[in-house]
């Protein structure tokens, strides 16, 4: 894996995590009362769907797609590796970009966890149960 997959993809997942501390609040609150419709944030047109513990959100002008968990822990941001690569192949889908990553969708999963993999082994972040989580302070 070369210095720019490895940046695109710390890029990416920085991009992930502040989107989801920012929508998080309104969002959970969205989801209690009710279980799917449409919201606007930031003057962008979305849906959200919810689901047991997290939402998907489903940007209307570009197909983007985030889910997320919300299950968040004080100063860090808990996120599931299959999220955060929807996002990131949802993201090159909806905008072409695929300039650091291999055209195949499978070779792209091996990177995307040899990624994430690279990520833990240097406490970037942090497995934690089924997910990861990575300080807010990393991010930011």
């Amino acid at each position: 894996m070369d210095q720019n997959t490895s940046d695109r993809y710390f890029d990416y997942l920085s991009t992930y995590t502040n989107t989801v501390q920012e929508l998080l609040p309104e969002l959970e609150a969205k989801c209690k009362r009710k279980k799917s419709g449409d919201i606007t944030i930031a003057r962008k047109k979305y849906m959200y769907f919810a689901k047991t513990d997290g939402v998907t959100l489903i940007n209307k002008e570009t197909s983007l797609e985030l889910s997320f968990s919300f299950k968040q822990e004080e100063g860090s941001t808990y996120f599931e590796s299959n999220h955060l690569h929807h996002f990131i192949e949802s993201d090159l889908n909806a905008s072409g970009l695929w300039k650091n990553f291999p055209p195949n969708k499978t070779v792209r999963a091996e990177l995307y966890n040899e990624c994430l993999n690279t990520l833990v082994n240097s406490w970037v972040v942090q497995k934690q149960g089924s997910g990861f989580t990575i300080s807010n302070e990393e991010v930011n």
